[in-house]
């Protein structure tokens, strides 16, 4: 059988990434948060920043706020 090659899908620009991915904070997180910057207004900034960072910075802090869980 040959197989064809095929260039790769359009590139998706972050701007469209962003699109993709919706981060939902739940109740665990919030109080991760609250505990992490011993502050309420401070938690909500952080998680405001998260929402609106790029794809690849949510990811990153997901992952630090699991380790942090975990450790924790």
């Amino acid at each position: 059988m040959i197989h064809e090659h095929r260039a790769p899908g359009r590139h998706i620009p972050p701007h469209e990434r962003k699109a993709l991915m919706n981060i939902e904070f739940e109740e665990s997180d919030w109080v991760l948060l609250n505990r992490i910057f011993d502050d309420e207004d401070t938690a909500m900034a952080a998680a405001e920043i998260i929402k609106e960072a790029p794809p690849e910075i949510q990811i990153l802090a997901i992952q630090l706020l699991n380790i942090i869980e975990e450790v924790a």
